[in-house]
């Protein structure tokens, strides 16, 4: 049924608004004006992936087992306006504060090969990705809660096991901007991300005999800006666009999922856990976060946005999950998955969005490596699901 058939959720619009006016308050008086920025950047972030549908579990999914490349086209259709943006403007000053912006930059080793294989596995049997946890989740979806709150504890254990995993081999943090000019850097990847976009078309027509790149330009249903559903390449436009401006306010590239591994460490601290003996609580960031304010984590702010603003698309669209009993297999799915997500996304410095998508806009070798890594775990991710689903 079209959304535009279908009416407002006002109760819930009128709640998702007002919690909205009221955090924003909150942070603008108690935290600073960058933090309330975030906030409403992540709302936009939120109100785009739902509108979008715009997931990696399920799209990935969709290619494995069908061939559908829609949802991977406009993924790498994002990537390249992403890597376009982002590589200009890493390494100059914010126009929005006075400091400079860095990308998502980590190590290439053993930790982000095993990590990004077992969320990619994982994020099949959770039923979502970082960011499509937070936006099912947000949208209602009793099962994706479970999945989150089990992926704020494997994010807690995967940073208790940082340093072991740590000790692998590694060929430390490789960046093309390191190596390349801006303009080769850009050229490099889109050469890149053209040889997968005609890769996967092939495949897509091979098995389906035909193929039509305007599938992630219309709707599935009429297109209406504010009930949704939005098309795919709106959604890509949609999610770089806040992305390039969180970058700008945050100074980095949009994340998800330390957020999780931070929330569940204040947890562990309230019930008497001395989680800064762990190495990495020790280590210069995550030490600063664990001090501070939950809310002065600039991830957790943009994580709350994500999930509000979720709930307010979902008001709109009139579409927002209603309880319904869940079998024990889908719990048992979403417990698992949710705790490996989160124990993956830790070892492999972070997700889909804070490894991938923020580290190939970036120029960061891992967030390919991440890429290729994660969607072999998807594959064997697939053939499991089948048990619980």
């Amino acid at each position: 049924m079209s959304s535009l058939n279908l009416k407002i959720d006002k109760p819930i619009l009128i709640y998702g608004v007002l919690s909205s006016i009221l955090f924003s308050f909150i942070l603008f008086n108690n935290i600073g004006e960058r933090h309330l920025y975030v906030f409403l950047i992540g709302i936009g972030l939120g109100v785009s992936l739902y509108h979008a549908s715009f997931g990696f579990t399920g799209g990935w999914r969709s290619f494995i087992e069908k061939r559908d490349s829609s949802f991977l086209r406009s993924q790498l259709i994002m990537l390249g306006l992403a890597v376009i943006i982002f590589s200009v403007f890493i390494n100059t000053k914010s126009f929005i504060y006075d400091g400079n912006m860095i990308g998502a930059i980590a190590p290439v080793g053993m930790s982000v090969i095993a990590g990004s294989f077992i969320f990619g596995f994982a994020m099949q049997l959770g039923g979502g990705c970082g960011s499509g946890t937070l936006f099912t989740a947000g949208s209602g979806n009793l099962k994706m809660v479970v999945t989150l709150v089990f992926f704020i504890l494997g994010s807690l254990i995967g940073s208790y096991h940082f340093d072991f995993w740590t000790k692998f081999p590694s060929l430390g943090s490789i960046s093309l901007l390191d190596y390349f000019s801006k303009i080769q850097t850009i050229l490099i990847q889109l050469i890149l991300l053209l040889a997968l976009y005609s890769l996967i078309s092939k495949l897509d027509f091979n098995k389906n005999q035909k193929i039509n790149h305007r599938d992630i330009t219309t709707s599935a249903s009429v297109f209406n800006f504010v009930k949704g559903p939005w098309p795919l390449i709106l959604g890509s436009i949609s999610l770089v666009f806040f992305s390039f401006f969180m970058m700008q306010v945050a100074g980095h590239p949009w994340s998800v999922t330390f957020a999780f591994g931070l929330w569940g460490a204040k947890i562990a601290n309230f019930i008497g856990i001395n989680v800064e003996s762990w190495s990495y609580w020790q280590l210069s960031y995550p030490s600063i976060a664990l001090e501070n304010s939950v809310l002065a984590d600039p991830t957790t702010v943009s994580n709350i946005g994500i999930i509000l603003g979720a709930l307010i698309a979902s008001a709109l669209s009139g579409k927002i999950s209603k309880f319904s009993k869940i079998n024990k297999k889908l719990i048992l799915a979403a417990m698992l998955g949710g705790f490996l997500m989160g124990y993956g996304a830790r070892l492999a410095f972070g997700c889909n969005i804070g490894a991938l998508f923020g580290g190939i806009a970036s120029g960061s070798l891992h967030g390919w490596v991440w890429f290729l890594f994660a969607f072999l775990g998807s594959v064997i991710g697939v053939k499991f699901r089948k048990f619980f689903y």
